[in-house]
């Protein structure tokens, strides 16, 4: 809180991994911080508040292999703002915990990622999703159709693990349901 006063009032600028990371969260580069002329779009910037929904975590998915769980009522809800849900009707989206390391260092164990029912929103090439098998156990990866080897690949994010294949047929007979992630967000 110190150090983010003194760099508000000027008194200190930001340095190091602090400069990069801050940077990073702001979507600047680095240099903005020193420049004397701020880029027009920076000028008399107004933000509209967003409206806040309450969403519920409905428990938590695997970044390795199948596992996790759901609950038949939320666990908690999480304070969402309304852009995340991308104008789906609030009762149509819900958050899902990760656990595991499968998906490093993009989701890290305890982000938060937003699903959404996949008759309302279409499940991506290459698109994270959290897929729930016939068990109810959940899984985090991203999604890729080999339609040439009539397969799904589960693809993780970290090397160290194995990607999960899923034939074709199996898709079809209701043993799989792929939620399309739409927004991920970590907590501190």
């Amino acid at each position: 809180r110190v150090a983010v006063a003194k760099w508000e009032s000027g008194e200190r600028a930001p340095k190091g991994e602090f400069l990069v990371k801050l940077s990073e969260v702001l979507g600047v580069s680095p240099s903005y911080f020193f420049e004397s002329e701020k880029p027009e779009w920076d000028k008399n910037v107004e933000r509209l508040p967003d409206k806040v929904i309450p969403i519920p975590i409905y428990g938590e998915a695997q970044a390795g292999s199948f596992g996790g769980y759901t609950m038949p009522t939320p666990e908690e809800y999480f304070p969402t703002p309304e852009l995340m849900i991308k104008g789906l009707p609030p009762e149509r989206v819900f958050w899902i915990r990760v656990e595991g390391h499968s998906m490093e260092p993009v989701f890290q164990p305890g982000d938060l990622v937003l699903v959404a029912d996949p008759t309302w929103y279409e499940v991506k090439e290459r698109s994270p999703v959290v897929v729930v098998n016939r068990d109810g156990e959940l899984t985090l990866k991203y999604y890729h159709h080999d339609i040439k080897n009539k397969v799904v690949i589960l693809e993780p994010a970290n090397p160290g693990y194995k990607p999960i294949v899923i034939p074709e047929k199996e898709l079809f007979s209701e043993e799989y349901i792929f939620f399309p992630v739409i927004a991920h967000t970590k907590l501190f």
